[in-house]
């Protein structure tokens, strides 16, 4: 095996986020070493670790670590890599094992070994990490073991920064767990000032920062900083450039995300919050292998984000316009993705579940103006979706449209649409899209509920088709007949035949059928419609590959009116 060739393959496929690609090419790999008699070089054997870290492919990285494990292929980096995968796969118990470990052997080598040190040191914050994540998924601070945890989580963070004040990313993980135990009203027996201690962190950073010495991590420690010492203006400038570093990818990313909203618990009803968590799973976005999910609750909250602004953030600054004040907290770049991220939210206001009762979805369903689909439908509201969800012909074992049940979840979840009308419908062997009509109660009651809300709007071209592909399509919906989902995982548009049919890799579940999809711009190119493990390839392309599809709108559209 050329393993310089493999790294290569396996850092496009990470790009490309071509997880199954990537996952298969590690299992060859690791047939290869526990088969063969070969090794391969461990500054070689790290990065490959490095690069499944990077992209959250935890458990994939897991399976690589044991592999050189098993055959005795170790370093100090390779066993705390080895137990990160365990971490964040949630198996603390080993990763502690790991991590007892490894600081044992570093222990014995710090004097000849300068890895020693380095590892030393991310081992025990690692353990730290541990307990930290223990005390916040038990969730119940009245129970002395999770008082434990959170005493030990920062100990084992401050004597690492105590011997080594350069080492920031420990001392601020110090300060957030000594703020979490103290609104939790624990004692963690560590007697220092938490605000003092950020305040030096702050500093010691700037410093770097004005030297140009300073990393991504440095970034992130001092928007923490500035969150503990209640300067969400300061913490955003942090913020915006840690997004920028060459070395800030999707599992740095993510690890700042969880820290705030698990540790901190920022939400999007504090000022801090409102400035950084958009910001932050904007960019985390843009990195692909973001998994996150945006739920009804946090719509609902961004849905009122002026009013949320005008109470809260108000109350910090003094401006008669918080939302032109924001413009001028974020740089202009950041300011741009800060309201790429809102308009997203603000997408899945029109777009509902539907079913046969209302606890439970069988498909999603989106509002439409009529005459962005027809002319002569005018103003009045309509609701597409697939024709396997909703039809009346028996071949697609589908709902009738007195069936139907339809809520509105991010908008009222309390209000049922009934007593449907079919204006318009394509099997599912063909575009495999209904357009319902409502009765006229309803499209009143409907107007009332959705007055104020901007529709979007309906693109008339699909993205461009790149090698390898950048454009990226995005679905809001009901996986499983839950509640609203947004996707933002693997979203490449992979292919399109310009006539009908969009092929993307955007995740989607069962009752994900009938949802929109969106383009980069949050413009509407598509009804989603199908998904395959193995999915024809377009335009005469041999073979098969993983996708979803969808039906392009301007295709539904010109059926509609032809």
């Amino acid at each position: 095996m050329d393993i310089n060739q493999f790294i290569t393959e396996l850092q496009d496929k990470l790009k490309e986020f071509e997880l199954n690609a990537a996952a298969l090419q590690c299992e060859t790999l690791i047939d290869f070493l526990l088969q063969g008699d070969q090794q391969i070089p461990v500054a070689k054997a790290e990065k490959i670790l490095q690069q499944l870290r990077n992209k959250r492919m935890f458990t994939t990285m897991k399976k690589v670590a044991e592999a050189y494990c098993t055959i005795g292929l170790t370093s100090f980096k390779i066993q705390k890599q080895y137990a990160q995968s365990m971490i964040d796969s949630g198996e603390y118990v080993p990763a502690v094992f790991v991590l007892k470990s490894l600081i044992a052997a570093t222990d014995n080598n710090q004097v000849t070994d300068l890895s020693a040190v380095t590892e030393n040191a991310e081992a025990r914050g690692l353990i730290g990490r541990i307990y930290k994540q223990l005390y916040v998924n038990a969730g119940n601070a009245a129970n002395p073991n999770c008082k434990q945890y959170i005493s030990l989580a920062v100990n084992a963070y401050y004597q690492v920064y105590a011997a080594d004040k350069t080492k920031t990313w420990h001392g601020i993980n110090t300060v957030a767990c000594l703020e979490r135990a103290k609104r939790d009203q624990i004692d963690s027996r560590l007697k220092i000032d938490s605000l003092k201690l950020a305040k030096e962190i702050l500093f010691d950073i700037q410093e770097l920062e004005d030297k140009k010495l300073a990393d991504a991590w440095d970034y992130a420690t001092a928007a923490e900083a500035c969150v503990a010492l209640n300067k969400p203006d300061e913490a955003i400038k942090w913020l915006s450039g840690y997004a920028r570093m060459p070395d800030c990818d999707a599992f740095e990313l993510a690890s700042t995300l969880r820290q705030l909203e698990e540790v901190w618990q920022l939400n999007m009803d504090d000022p801090a919050g409102i400035l950084l968590l958009p910001i932050l799973r904007a960019e985390l976005m843009k990195r692909l292998g973001s998994e996150i999910v945006l739920d009804i609750a946090e719509i609902k909250k961004q849905q009122a984000l002026e009013s949320v602004i005008d109470a809260k953030y108000s109350s910090l600054v003094e401006t008669k316009n918080p939302v032109k004040h924001l413009e001028k907290v974020f740089d202009n770049d950041s300011f741009k993705t800060y309201k790429w991220y809102m308009l997203g939210a603000a997408r899945a206001l029109s777009v509902a579940r539907i079913g046969l009762d209302s606890s439970k979805g069988f498909g999603t369903g989106f509002l439409l103006k009529g005459k962005d689909l027809k002319d002569d439908w005018g103003e009045e509201l309509v609701l597409i979706t697939n024709a396997h969800v909703v039809s009346n012909d028996p071949a697609e074992n589908a709902m009738q449209p007195e069936e139907a049940i339809v809520i509105f979840e991010a908008i009222d979840n309390t209000k049922e649409f009934r007593d449907f009308e079919i204006l318009f419908s394509s099997p599912s062997t063909e575009l495999d899209a209904t357009v319902l009509k409502f009765s006229k109660d309803s499209q009143v009651e409907l107007t009332e509920l959705t007055k104020g809300l901007k529709f979007y709007p309906v693109s008339k071209y699909l993205p461009a088709i790149e090698t390898p592909p950048t454009q990226k399509a995005y679905i809001i919906g009901h996986p499983f007949g839950g509640t609203l989902q947004i996707s933002f995982q693997d979203n490449l548009v992979i292919d399109h035949d310009k006539s009908s049919k969009i092929h993307y890799r955007t995740p989607t579940e069962g009752g994900n059928s009938g949802s929109p999809v969106f383009n980069q711009q949050w413009d509407l190119i598509g009804l989603h419609h199908a998904g395959s493990e193995e999915m024809p390839c377009l335009n005469g392309k041999p073979g098969t590959y993983e996708a979803n599809e969808g039906i392009w709108i301007q295709a539904i559209r010109k059926k509609i009116i032809s």
